[in-house]
């Protein structure tokens, strides 16, 4: 349930990065969409992403050693870091490339748990 959270908020980062700015430009002067742009939604979004992350990878992780959650994993928290620190096409970037590194991770993690399990 975990990784499919992880995967869920990683790919609503994904569409709000995506989306916000497109439809910014369809909807101009429209608040909501303004406020969406704000900076503050996009520490929000890292929360729980962060949070999910933190519980449920380092586990898969000491339990099979697979290096491919701990490399997608570390990949995706220092680009979504990273990104807050710049703005424009390299934000959008690095959060694209946090993101789906973190959502590949949470997918190796839960084939690993399926794995696990099938074997008990």
């Amino acid at each position: 349930m975990r990784d499919k959270l992880g995967v869920l908020f990683s790919g609503l980062c994904i569409a709000h990065c995506l989306l916000v700015p497109l439809m910014l430009l369809l909807l101009s002067g429209n608040m909501v969409l303004s406020a969406l742009k704000s900076e503050w939604v996009h520490s929000l979004f890292l929360v729980p992403i962060f949070i999910i992350m933190m519980i449920s990878l380092p586990n898969i992780w000491l339990k099979t050693r697979n290096s491919s959650v701990l490399i997608f994993a570390l990949i995706g928290a220092v680009s979504l870091i990273a990104s807050r620190s710049t703005h424009g096409m390299s934000e959008i970037l690095l959060t694209l490339l946090g993101s789906s590194s973190l959502i590949a991770a949470h997918l190796v993690s839960l084939k690993l748990r399926t794995l696990i399990r099938a074997a008990l």
